[in-house]
């Protein structure tokens, strides 16, 4: 037991490391999520370390090679969600071992152009991270799958914008939708306040939901 003010201390430090460098590392698993979901290559690339790997069943290589290749894949689809939960992480040293869930949704729209099909899969990253220079990356990655299903749903924004009255305007622009890097409101960053937009609003909200109803 610490007895002195100075033992207190050294222990009050090393939590709070220990605490600090969970955090890092928690903030590099959702960066990594929010670059896979802009389709954003630089900042995909910044949570892995250079000579890296990552596994992801699909590939299993260099993790800035896996970056390379799996952004432009992305971009062909309509959208992603990936979504972290349920993070466990065991520090030894300059190294930690990571698991996080993992709730991944891709839409993709249907070849015959009616609706999209929702590929939505959870599972588990299991990491082990590198601190470097007092910066946490993925040196190793592997992914476990869980569980899969596929959900076919109609086109429910365009239905939605015939209530709206911004049908016409093109969708990266458009407020309140998600958009890929570097067209996303979450670039704007600090000067959002500064962007927002003052519209009227909808004459009838709930219209839009009922018509809805009868297509799905």
């Amino acid at each position: 037991m610490a007895t002195t003010t100075e033992d207190r201390l050294a222990i009050l430090e090393s939590e709070l490391g220990v605490l600090r460098d969970k955090d890092a590392i928690r903030d590099a698993i959702h960066r990594y999520c929010r670059a896979a979901d802009r389709c954003d290559l630089d900042a995909f690339k910044a949570c892995y370390w250079p000579d890296g790997h990552d596994d992801h069943g699909f590939f299993s290589g260099n993790a800035h090679a896996f970056c390379d290749y799996v952004i432009p894949v992305l971009r062909q689809i309509e959208a992603s969600i990936h979504a972290i939960t349920n993070t466990i992480i065991d520090l030894k040293g300059s190294q930690a071992f990571c698991e996080s869930q993992w709730s991944v949704v891709h839409r993709l729209r249907q070849p015959d152009g009616d609706g999209f099909l929702d590929y939505w899969h959870q599972g588990r990253y299991i990491d082990i991270f590198e601190k470097r220079d007092g910066v946490w990356k993925i040196l190793c990655r592997t992914i476990a799958s869980d569980m899969d299903r596929l959900v076919r749903t109609k086109d429910m924004r365009a239905i939605m914008d015939q209530f709206s009255g911004v049908e016409a305007r093109d969708a990266a622009n458009q407020s309140g939708r998600g958009a890929r890097h570097p067209n996303d409101p979450v670039y704007v960053g600090f000067n959002l306040l500064g962007s927002v937009e003052t519209r009227d609003p909808m004459p009838d909200l709930w219209a839009a939901f009922y018509a809805l109803d009868k297509v799905l």
